[in-house]
């Protein structure tokens, strides 16, 4: 039976010497929550934990119990929007108040931060966790389909951030963060960019004339990164509001397609809200069928860019 005395919680930033134990942590804390015969095996070709500790180790969040590796959350900075996840906790540990304490710090972190709102994806069909987040004052908005499809070769000139000289990368995130704006002021995923760059994960794809941005996609790509064996995973993706946008969203597609195929990935996995109508209603006529369904939450009770015409790729996972 399991003691109901909590023991001592601790919450500490992470340490690079946590990493391996954050991941086994991860992987069995969700793959026994969605019941794997082996827990321990759950997206053991992913990392989502490493990858976000060396973007940001301020923002990642260590929990021990009477001294010994509990739980940890990864908390994200876009500018005036944040999110955090995977927030985790090892399952002998569940209902013993580890997850609330990682909470409490996270919001303190978003009030460093001054961000105007914040958000997360977590499991639609489970209660529990829903109203441990409604605690702290996130609220459900729409679903979010985690989508994906086999990759078609194709032809389709691309423009990789990776290949830029340093001036033109400059543009490029300067563009980025302009384009982003008009979709949700001070919304900025130029970390990330920085991140896929600099840790070898996979690449970015722009949609750039010199003159203009007009949309960019940030992917993952294979094993050890949030993408997975033979995947691109796009994390961010988004054109620039206003006419021609469901234009201009094809062709980002197109681009992150030709990306794909040239690493000889075959599968391509994108998550959208779908309160977003009109760009999941895209995903579907080029192909992308749901694997998993979550649900997208909001502090305050407010759905940020997830409206209808705006056409935004990501998933708060």
């Amino acid at each position: 039976m399991q003691s109901s005395d909590p023991g001592v919680i601790a919450i500490r930033p992470m340490q690079e010497t946590d990493l391996a134990g954050a991941r086994r942590i991860f992987s069995l804390a969700f793959g026994t929550f969605i019941g794997l015969p082996e827990p321990a095996k759950f997206c053991a070709d992913r990392d989502f934990i490493s990858t976000r500790w060396r973007n940001d180790p301020e923002a990642a969040l260590m929990a021990e119990v009477d001294g010994r590796p509990a739980g940890s959350c990864l908390v994200t900075n876009w500018g005036s929007f944040g999110f955090f996840g995977p927030l985790t906790v090892r399952p002998d540990l569940w209902g013993r108040k580890v997850a609330q304490k990682l909470l409490e710090r996270t919001m303190e972190i978003f009030a460093k931060w001054g961000v105007r709102e914040a958000g997360l994806y977590t499991f639609s069909n489970s209660p529990k966790h829903i109203a441990l987040y409604q605690k702290f004052g996130f609220w459900p908005g729409s679903l979010t389909a985690l989508m994906s499809k086999a990759v078609t070769p194709i032809e389709f000139p691309v423009t990789k951030y990776s290949v830029l000289d340093a001036a033109s990368r400059e543009q490029i995130l300067d563009g980025c963060r302009r384009l982003t704006d008009g979709i949700y002021e001070g919304l900025d995923v130029t970390s990330e960019i920085r991140a896929v760059a600099r840790q070898n994960l996979g690449d970015t794809v722009v949609l750039w004339d010199r003159d203009s941005l007009d949309g960019f996609a940030i992917c993952h790509c294979g094993e050890e990164t949030e993408a997975g064996k033979d995947t691109c995973y796009i994390k961010f993706a988004a054109v620039r509001p206003g006419a021609g946008a469901e234009g201009l969203f094809d062709r980002l597609l197109d681009a992150c397609y030709a990306l794909a195929a040239a690493r000889g990935l075959r599968r391509i996995e994108a998550g959208m809200n779908l309160n977003r109508r009109e760009a999941y209603r895209q995903l579907l006529r080029r192909g992308f069928r749901t694997d998993t369904l979550g649900v997208a939450m909001h502090w305050p009770d407010s759905y940020a860019y997830n409206r209808p015409a705006v056409f935004v790729i990501d998933d708060w996972r």
